[in-house]
């Protein structure tokens, strides 16, 4: 049998993990309730990919470590395959840019180098009710925070040709920026010194961890910079 390195935290019997499942069902590895691939929800995370939330304790497969990740999708339905690329699809779709929009208030920026997350968290962000700029870069959403000035910058901590925590610095630093809300974002750290440390020495407003669930980034925006009805 081919060694799949599972965790010890996975929970999942060997025989439950190679088990193939019936053509729709789906066996949730936090709390070993069955449901439907036909109609589970799929999350809102800020990740790479959208995957199913379990509708009994609420667990996404973005949440497993990489290895519970692969066994999930080892012995996944081939429904649940053609669904999941159905939501990257949608994930991936083309959105609009700043140019030739007017701008809606709050209006964030989301840096992120990321396509599938940066376009995941525009549609998040317009559903809540923000305004939305987007830059894959941290020069070019340096740029951006000077041109547009939004009220709101959320940053992936890793960014190309200017760090996302670098960036937070620099715009923090000037007294022109100083006042914008920024929230770091990152998979990388997962100690609260680390946490602590981005806070402090970069001057953030909050650190979120990634995959960031809709309610968590929600309830940090409305408190940094609420929508008002």
């Amino acid at each position: 049998m081919r060694h799949l390195g599972i965790r010890r935290e996975f929970r999942m019997s060997d025989e439950t993990t190679l088990a193939k499942p019936s053509e729709s069902s789906v066996t949730c590895p936090n709390c070993f309730n069955t449901y439907d691939a036909r109609t589970v929800p799929f999350c809102d995370c800020l990740t790479q990919a959208r995957t199913p939330r379990c509708p009994h304790c609420g667990l996404c497969i973005c949440k497993l470590l990489p290895d519970q990740q692969r066994v999930f999708w080892h012995t996944a339905p081939e429904l649940l395959y053609r669904r999941r690329l159905a939501a990257q699809r949608e994930s991936q779709a083309a959105t609009g840019s700043a140019s030739g929009r007017s701008l809606k208030r709050p209006l964030v920026l989301v840096a992120e180098d990321e396509p599938t997350t940066r376009t995941v968290a525009q549609r998040v962000l317009e559903r809540i009710g923000y305004g939305v700029l987007l830059a894959d870069r941290g020069d070019v959403a340096y740029q951006l925070v000077v041109d547009e000035k939004p009220d709101l910058v959320l940053t992936d901590a890793l960014m190309p040709k200017i760090d996302g925590r670098v960036l937070c610095l620099k715009l923090k630093s000037a007294p022109e920026t100083a006042g914008i809300k920024i929230v770091v974002m990152t998979a990388l750290y997962t100690k609260s010194k680390d946490r602590d440390a981005v806070l402090t020495n970069f001057k953030a407003n909050a650190f979120l961890k990634k995959p960031i669930e809709f309610k968590e980034l929600e309830a940090v925006l409305t408190e940094l910079v609420p929508v008002h009805p």
